[in-house]
């Protein structure tokens, strides 16, 4: 239950009622002289927890986007060191001399040879 301030007009005197929400209109009476006080507001004294609420979500925001920081660096890093693999002309992992060699090769295995045709071409384009 929160807990409300009031204030005496008569005698100046403060407390605090811990009071359920729905009775915090209710008229409280001073302990020092019984008049009537008035409620005044107070610093909030409590304390936002869970997942929902915005101090918890920037938070979470910055420590992400410090580690996709890392991340982005490291395989920057790797790229350095191992850079992509490329292909060469093979069949069953038989290396040959060009695709078209390859191409021929795979046919008179009786395999699939539409797969080394983009790479015969590219490779003619290139002569």
């Amino acid at each position: 239950m929160p807990t409300y301030d009031y204030e005496c007009p008569k005698c100046e005197a403060c407390f605090e009622r811990i009071l359920p929400m729905a009775q915090y209109q209710d008229p409280q009476t001073c302990e020092a002289c019984g008049t009537v006080a008035k409620r005044v507001l107070s610093a909030p004294s409590f304390i936002l927890k869970g997942d929902n609420w915005a101090s918890k979500a920037n938070r979470i925001n910055g420590q992400m986007a410090e580690k996709n920081r890392r991340l982005d660096a490291k395989q920057a890093e790797r790229k350095k060191e191992n850079p992509g693999v490329t292909l060469v002309p093979n069949v069953n992992g038989e290396r040959v001399g060009s695709w078209s060699e390859a191409q021929k090769l795979a046919a008179s295995k009786g395999k699939n040879v539409e797969s080394y045709t983009p790479k015969v071409r590219e490779e003619r384009a290139k002569r």
